[in-house]
């Protein structure tokens, strides 16, 4: 099966002017060993794992049994884990050996996969789906998250986890928003909400439910497409967050000591020139200049500010969230070979 998929994909990539791959279901089924449910168990699977161990799979399980020795207990207990371990990587390696075939096809593909936002260990151990090293590994470009809610507070608390600034490479964390039951006012509270959060943009799930009704809404709130493009996109971003800046010191709600302020002004407005200098000709100069000035212009909103209007520390934190993921889209540019 993985060598089908495999030259499935590969034939895609060769054959049709795609812009990337999108892995969904890559995992195996939810599993609860204490009710007797869990997979893997195909020929090839059980022989691989018995060759490394000499102990079938279909022999072991999680669940204490009375009859042996605490000692083998704990070696059932032991072998049990390194058949997690040996799944896990089974979907691992998947991912790595396609990523690796198709970019050497293309290397400007993007790799991307639907992922679950469970904790990492519920994770590993339902569905073996580590994602993270996935992601750490550069074999994916997207980490997808399907943190589908009904309520934006529930969709909030799946995200934040992965918005706390662990490394996941070059790799963009964009929360996915399934809009099949949502209304669009509930999809547009969602999408503001993934705004105010460290996320690079988000996915919506999907195409077939985008109807009428979500298509004028989309209309009425939603900016021209982004660039796709990492810095033109972290460009875009930034000139949106300097619209902002300039309403509140023209309407002077936005206040530090003045010479601070000025040097900040300054600080801010050659970003933005270096940021259309990088996207119009990328180089590692240009990019190490743009990185020193986000470090400056990041600096003063880190002292004592006055931001006069409602929810102002609340603004001031969206505004580091949205600083993070322009230095996120500028990490992943930095990763993306010459053309992707």
């Amino acid at each position: 099966m993985r060598s089908y998929l495999t030259r499935l994909m590969s034939e895609m990539v060769q054959e049709y002017d795609i812009d990337g791959i999108y892995l969904d279901y890559i995992r195996y089924p939810f599993q609860d060993p204490g009710a007797n449910r869990t997979y893997g168990y195909g020929t090839a699977a059980r022989w691989n794992f018995r060759s490394i161990t000499g102990v079938d799979p279909v022999d072991l399980s999680p669940q204490p049994n009375p009859s042996l020795s605490p000692d083998h207990q704990l070696q059932q207990r032991i072998l049990w884990n390194r058949w997690t371990e040996f799944r896990i990587q089974q979907v691992t390696s998947f991912v790595a050996t396609l990523s690796n075939t198709l970019r050497r096809q293309r290397p400007d593909l993007v790799m991307s996969a639907a992922v679950f936002a469970h904790p990492e260990h519920e994770r590993l151990q339902k569905i073996q789906q580590d994602w993270g090293t996935w992601a750490k590994a550069g074999h994916i470009d997207w980490v997808v998250l399907m943190s589908y809610a009904q309520d934006t507070s529930r969709f909030e608390q799946l995200l934040r986890p992965w918005m706390n600034g662990q490394p996941f490479g070059s790799a963009l964390v964009i929360p996915g928003i399934r809009i099949y039951n949502l209304s669009p006012q509930a999809a547009l509270d969602q999408m503001q909400t993934a705004r105010d959060l460290p996320t690079p943009g988000f996915a919506l799930f999907a195409a077939a439910d985008l109807n009428t009704e979500f298509a004028t809404l989309f209309a009425q709130t939603q900016a021209t497409p982004a660039p796709s493009a990492p810095v033109p996109l972290a460009l875009e971003r930034y000139q949106t967050l300097q619209r902002e800046w300039n309403w509140l010191l023209s309407h002077q709600k936005l206040w530090m000591e003045r010479p601070v302020l000025e040097q900040w002004v300054r600080d801010v407005n050659r970003l933005e020139a270096d940021l259309l200098t990088l996207a119009n000709a990328p180089s590692r100069r240009g990019l190490d200049r743009v990185q020193q000035g986000l470090t400056r212009v990041r600096a003063p909103l880190a002292a004592p500010i006055l931001i006069e209007t409602a929810n102002g520390t609340y603004r001031l934190q969206v505004w580091h969230h949205r600083l993070g993921v322009i230095e996120q889209l500028l990490r992943h540019s930095e990763a993306q070979p010459a053309g992707r």
